[in-house]
């Protein structure tokens, strides 16, 4: 399972703003996000990225070789 909460996206500073972050890719404010990845713009780069390889884990990990399962020196 993937993190519950990202703040590992690439953030800039908002100009004229003392204490506010957006992200770099949608410019959504960090505040809006609140840690949540389906809070970034549906096009985000970051989003997209992070969703693709969370699609690519599980599709690894739903594979499951029988030999696992039973023992590899088991016999039929």
């Amino acid at each position: 399972m993937g993190p519950k909460f990202w703040i590992n996206y690439p953030q800039e500073h908002i100009e004229g703003e003392m204490y506010k972050y957006r992200c770099s890719h949608c410019k959504i404010e960090t505040t809006a996000i609140n840690g949540l990845i389906e809070n970034h713009k549906e096009d985000c780069a970051f989003r997209k990225e992070q969703e693709k390889t969370f699609r690519q884990t599980i599709s690894q990990k739903s594979h499951i070789d029988v030999n696992q399962i039973r023992g590899a020196d088991e016999t039929d």
